[in-house]
């Protein structure tokens, strides 16, 4: 059984919140997964989409930060750049000040992968990794072949560094350890834009892998069943033991440290 859910703010507008989900504290294995949402950056899409995800990885243990975060859209709260970028860095930062001492990892789905990407850049020693599903890696690219939508979530950034700023393939090295998982049969946001994400990324320099499902689609990703989702938490495992082998090799100084 989970400890009761509370939602915790990371700002003091509406849509800046998460909600915290801890499973039984025999059951809890000192990692924090923050579950970033997707559906084009545009309401109505909300953090209940990942209600499946968020059981599942109670099940298995761990502790859900399923985050919400200003959109685009009449009823949005004012999203877009830097506004919707800003509000999953701030819920990223609370999840580092409240569990200082737990492996801490990203995941997102959709536009939530994009997110997820852009907020962990940077970020190596804060951020333990980041599984992406389905996201869409290259902005640029999408803009070009006529996306409205990101045309609508870059609108405000600044010219010159508009790409640099929102586009994760143009922000490698990340500087964590990623991994996109997509579907093969994919059309809403199809696999080419995360696997060239991943090339780059790689000739980086970073750890970066990019996982191709065969016969998922876009949605697949969000049902506990799914093979995209098994990778993702067979993801988490692994890099989790491989953080825990390494905090238990570092040395301790004579006050304890």
């Amino acid at each position: 059984m989970a400890r009761r859910a509370r939602r915790l703010r990371y700002g003091h507008a509406p849509g800046q919140f998460g909600v915290l989900h801890e499973p039984h504290p025999s059951r809890t294995g000192g990692c924090v997964v923050v579950l970033v949402h997707g559906g084009f950056w545009r309401w109505p899409f909300n953090r209940w989409v990942m209600t499946l995800l968020v059981r599942d990885a109670l099940r298995l243990g761990y502790t859900v930060f399923n985050i919400e975060y200003r959109r685009l859209g009449r009823w949005g709260g004012g999203g877009g750049y830097p506004e919707t970028f800003d509000d999953v860095s701030a819920a990223v930062d609370l999840v580092v000040r409240r569990f200082p001492d737990s492996a801490r990892f990203l995941v997102g789905h959709s536009a939530g992968g994009h997110l997820a990407l852009v907020a962990a850049a940077g970020r190596g020693g804060e951020v333990d990794g980041v599984v992406a599903l389905a996201a869409p890696c290259d902005l640029r690219r999408l803009s070009e072949a006529g996306s409205e939508r990101v045309d609508e979530l870059v609108r405000r950034a600044p010219v010159t560094q508009r790409w640099s700023l929102t586009s994760p393939i143009e922000m490698v090295p990340i500087g964590v350890p990623t991994v996109c998982v997509h579907g093969a049969a994919d059309t809403t946001v199809r696999p080419q834009g995360a696997a060239r994400f991943v090339r780059a990324a790689s000739d980086a320099g970073d750890d970066a892998r990019f996982v191709l499902v065969p016969d998922e689609r876009h949605r697949d990703a969000l049902r506990p069943s799914s093979t995209s989702w098994t990778t993702t938490m067979e993801t988490i495992d692994r890099w989790h033991e491989m953080d825990a082998a390494s905090r238990s090799a570092r040395p301790v100084t004579m006050d304890g440290s």
